[in-house]
């Protein structure tokens, strides 16, 4: 394994085969530090994604399958049913004239 003399940015402080400084403590290998900066933006969208509130469509949905009324439980899964039914059919046309238009 080759010997990598780094000198850090911060102190001046030469390391050898370190990601950190032994000085400061700050990061010295650019790669790790990328990836670390992509791993927190990464972190955020999906910390964004998961607090945003549902549409009034969803808790409407949600609402009407955890309904205590078994009549309304019943006509909101048969809904659903019919909707993903037609969903997956649609899907699938869309994808075989796509797939016929690719050749």
């Amino acid at each position: 394994m080759s010997t990598s003399y780094i000198k850090c940015p911060k102190c001046g402080t030469e390391n050898v085969n370190n990601d950190y400084c032994s000085n400061c403590g700050a990061i010295i290998n650019g790669v790790l530090e990328r990836k670390l900066e992509r791993d927190l933006k990464n972190q955020d969208r999906r910390d964004a994604e998961n607090a945003e509130a549902p549409s009034k469509v969803e808790l409407f949905l949600k609402k009407g399958l955890e309904h205590p009324n078994l009549i309304i439980r019943i006509f909101f899964k048969v809904g659903y049913g019919i909707w993903f039914f037609f969903a997956v059919i649609i899907g699938g046309m869309i994808a075989a004239i796509i797939g016929a238009a690719a050749g």
